[in-house]
């Protein structure tokens, strides 16, 4: 369930454990104060998740009844979720499209004979739905503001610990180019990542919050995405940060100045993002010759000379790969695919987009379903009142292009990220409702 490429190194154990206990520490405090159980719920399974992954040479091995116990932590979560939540919640209008996704990964799962990792990727999306409806249950029973504050605490785990691997020195080298990667002694730096992308999602979601605070926190996540040297998370989240930026821009002036003042804020993120791309000139470069080339890129993995099989971290040669494979399968797997974690044993690494992996392993069923699932959360964003409206629509795009370099859906961290984001995506469509508890009534700040 958690099998990555190339691991990280773990903090040493004279800073992992007091960090750990002071991180227990702040748990505490936050349940004592959080009123609703599904707040609580929420609050315990982000930090649950993190603390295991912070001591991966632990709990990626394996326990005696033979699963991680990182697995065993997802699926307690499951189980724990399933008694705390509201049971009327299975019937909730966001859960809609998980219903096909899950038919897709039992039909491939039994169509190819491969009925544990089936267990393992429904497992998965389960947390993924769970965590959906605590965040939606959350919002919904204790307003918008509160939770998403308390919420905020498990990710201040994060900063801590990728502050003490760059004291300590405890590093990864990311890439090829030897660049070095600072993930908090985590195993790998695309969950750790995606992980931050969390934090980040919740800090720009928040309403009532003082602007420079906000401004802040932003900064801090944005420069820990790039102490944790991922392109694509970088990426991934311009249309948020961006977003963000402007609409916090637009609600501190009075009306007649917002056009002049979102023009300016426009102007300086858009001077920040070329900036960066020129500071990170180097890194960023394969994008333009992925341009130059086009369509010549789309080949079988042997016709790939040696510089195209590095162009952006060897995804292209990665692609072809699966996709060859899916159009080499028989006609039922075209339909189903190969099998959920099908990829496990025929390639050295996974997939590196989610699209490409649906449909190799769920085959066209699985495809659409993936993207139903993404374009039904889109709508409900887009249908949402205007005070969320643009933060929620720019985090899904943010999420659909990270998706496009990465796989977000086959991490928990990733499950988390899109959990709160579609959690809070039902509860603002909510709230939009006519006889809806009236949870964003605030003005945001």
């Amino acid at each position: 369930m958690d099998s990555l490429v190339a691991n990280g190194r773990a903090l040493p154990y004279y800073a992992s454990i007091p960090a750990t206990l002071l991180a227990l520490a702040m748990l505490f405090v936050a349940l004592r104060s959080s009123q609703g159980r599904a707040t609580r719920f929420v609050i315990f399974a982000i930090w649950l998740r993190f603390i295991l992954s912070a001591f991966h040479p632990i709990t990626f091995s394996s326990s005696p009844i033979g699963l991680s116990y990182n697995a065993l932590g997802s699926i307690f979560i499951c189980g724990l979720g399933a008694w705390v939540l509201k049971p009327r919640g299975m019937f909730d209008v966001g859960l809609v499209p998980f219903y096909p996704i899950l038919l897709a990964v039992i039909l491939s799962g039994f169509a190819n004979h491969s009925v544990s990792p089936m267990v393992d990727m429904t497992v998965k999306y389960l947390y993924l739905a769970i965590i959906t409806l605590a965040v939606s249950e959350s919002l919904q029973d204790d307003g918008w503001d509160e939770p998403l504050r308390k919420v905020f605490l498990p990710f201040l785990i994060l900063v801590g610990f990728q502050a003490l691997s760059v004291l300590l020195g405890t590093v990864k080298a990311a890439e090829s180019d030897g660049s070095a990667s600072y993930i908090g002694g985590f195993y790998h730096e695309a969950g750790f990542s995606v992980a931050l992308a969390g934090g980040l999602l919740v800090v720009c979601l928040r309403r009532r919050q003082v602007a420079l605070y906000k401004v802040a926190w932003v900064l801090v996540f944005c420069v820990a995405i790039m102490l944790a040297n991922y392109r694509t998370a970088i990426l991934a989240m311009a249309p948020l940060i961006g977003a963000t930026a402007l609409i916090g821009a637009a609600r501190s002036v009075i009306r007649e100045q917002r056009v002049i003042v979102v023009g300016m804020m426009a102007a300086i993120v858009l001077a920040v993002g070329v900036g960066g791309a020129i500071a990170g000139r180097e890194r960023f470069a394969d994008l333009g010759a992925v341009a130059a080339q086009g369509t010549e890129l789309i080949k079988r993995p042997d016709q790939f000379n040696l510089d195209e099989r590095h162009l952006l971290s060897g995804r292209f040669v990665i692609w072809s790969g699966y996709l060859y494979g899916y159009s080499d399968s028989t006609p039922l797997q075209h339909i189903v695919g190969l099998g959920p974690n099908a990829w496990i044993g025929k390639f050295k690494v996974y997939a590196h987009n989610t699209l490409v992996s649906a449909i190799y392993e769920l085959g066209i069923f699985g495809l659409i379903s993936t993207v139903f699932l993404w374009i039904w959360m889109l709508v409900l964003a887009i249908k949402s009142p205007k005070g969320v409206r643009g933060i929620l629509v720019s985090a899904h795009i943010s999420f659909i292009i990270l998706n496009m370099a990465t796989m977000p859906l086959w991490m928990i961290e990733g499950m988390i990220y899109y959990g709160i984001l579609c959690g809070a995506t039902i509860a603002a469509f909510k709230a939009g409702r006519p006889q809806s508890r009236k949870i964003l009534k605030q003005p945001a700040v």
